[in-house]
């Protein structure tokens, strides 16, 4: 059993980390919403607002049951967390995931490993590979924004406006970590075009087509949800 200290010290650092990863994305001019964070103890994902029965991976934030939904006109990048000191202030409260809302500054094509392994093969041959986040049995590949979502064949989902995605060192479901595959680059953080990762996506022969995002259920969030 880890003493009471040491468990302290682990959430220390490991919200240190977290709010590092809110500041490079800040940094790299990406909105940042503060999520849920997953309890060990209580075996789901525990956040501060008042009354929240959501048990799954969400947003923290008082609309996050109206965010993603048909015909809302506001985002959840309207409730992001933008300036450094905002940030660490936030941060220093709770374990918050970090999240990044879609469909503003990048999308996500959500794709299994075993697909993600060829088609990061495949746009790294093309030097149009971006960061890629692991997360359980799935790959996320982080675009720019391309507006309107494509309906692509097989377990493979594409994140626009009404989504998000979370990031390292962020844990999903079960207290699983996602991880970068492929860390970002540079300032600003270089983003491929989404429309080449889905030409590259195209020919691979996926069976019977699905829409993305879902914004419900919390697992076809661009989330560690698989883990």
């Amino acid at each position: 059993m880890v003493p009471a200290l040491a468990r302290g010290v682990m959430t220390s650092r490991y919200r240190r980390r977290l709010t590092r990863a809110a500041l490079s994305a800040v940094a790299a001019g990406l909105p940042v919403v503060p999520g849920a964070w997953w309890s060990a103890s209580a075996q789901r994902f525990e956040c501060d607002l008042l009354g929240c029965t959501r048990t799954g991976p969400h947003p923290a934030v008082l609309n996050q049951s109206k965010v993603g939904l048909p015909g809302l006109t506001e985002g959840l990048s309207t409730y992001a967390v933008r300036g450094p000191d905002a940030v660490r202030a936030r941060w220093h409260r709770q374990p918050y995931s970090v999240l990044v809302p879609t469909g503003e500054r990048c999308d996500v094509v959500d794709v299994p490993a075993q697909l993600g392994r060829t088609l990061a093969a495949r746009l790294d041959a093309r030097s149009a590979l971006g960061p890629v986040i692991a997360a359980g049995s799935r790959w996320f590949f982080l675009t720019a924004p391309s507006g309107q979502l494509p309906a692509l064949g097989g377990d493979v989902l594409v994140h626009g406006h009404g989504s998000w995605i979370m990031l390292p060192p962020s844990l999903g479901p079960g207290g699983n970590q996602a991880g970068w595959l492929v860390r970002p680059g540079g300032f600003g953080w270089s983003l491929p075009s989404r429309d080449e990762v889905i030409r590259v996506i195209a020919p691979l022969s996926l069976p019977a087509p699905r829409s993305g995002p879902q914004p419900a259920p919390a697992s076809r969030q661009a989330s560690p949800s698989s883990a």
